[in-house]
């Protein structure tokens, strides 16, 4: 296993009096590709929301890199080296792809050189450089959510869902990119509901249920494990 970018130990997270996470512990080693994988409800976003600060846990905490960043704001831990792209995709509509793009970089040439990484990882939106956000589709959108997000060349990606509201083809387009991120040095932590895709894309995974972690183990191990599939996972 990687040497440990990620540590999260005993987080719990509530809305009002609403228990979300209870006591959720999981790690992600440098370039490695980690899946969260449960059904809808089980607090995959909510996790995410707590990585990037913007949900506080209510006890618990998060190191990144070595850091404590529990008690961090948001922009602190991007430009630690965090990258997001959340569920729902919040492209700039009105911007060009390549635009969109640019704003999100701190390179020196305004991106300009990284973005040709971008449209390496993701050909299809070379195609479109000049588009709005609104003329994509939603496969085009979250590749180009995805692609913002590595605009700031991320040691860690949170994907949140990233294949909502796809068709099963453009689903595994998006997400057979996970490797070829993870292939270029960045970590990535998964969160998605379609489990047997995440599992396939990935190194290792965990298994969340009703807030809680109720399974760790590597991503071909759950991927044959009949019993599990079949008790929690069995409708995806």
């Amino acid at each position: 296993m990687s040497a440990a970018l990620l540590e999260i130990d005993d987080v719990v997270a509530r809305y009002g009096q609403i228990e979300a996470l209870r006591g959720v512990s999981l790690m992600v080693g440098e370039g490695e590709a980690v899946a969260l994988v449960g059904a809808n409800g089980a607090g995959k976003s909510t996790l995410m929301k707590c990585l990037m600060g913007l949900l506080a846990p209510a006890s618990g905490s998060v190191r990144f890199a070595g850091k404590d960043i529990t008690r961090k704001a948001t922009f602190t831990r991007a430009e630690l080296g965090i990258g997001y792209s959340p569920e729902g995709r919040h492209i700039f509509q009105g911007l060009t792809v390549h635009e969109n793009l640019l704003v999100a970089s701190r390179d020196r040439d305004g991106g300009r050189g990284h973005a040709e990484d971008i449209y390496a990882i993701f050909p299809p939106l070379r195609e479109k450089t000049a588009a709005r956000g609104w003329e994509l589709s939603g496969g085009q959108q979250q590749m180009l959510s995805i692609g913002r997000a590595l605009m700031l060349r991320p040691r860690l990606l949170l994907l949140d869902e990233p294949s909502l509201g796809l068709s099963p083809l453009l689903m595994t387009e998006v997400l057979n990119r996970v490797q070829d991120i993870a292939a270029r040095g960045t970590a990535v932590l998964l969160a998605e509901q379609n489990v047997h895709k995440a599992l396939s894309v990935s190194h290792r995974a965990y298994v969340i249920k009703l807030g809680r972690i109720i399974k760790a183990s590597a991503s071909s191990e759950l991927l044959a494990d009949a019993d599990l599939t079949s008790a929690f996972l069995g409708a995806y």
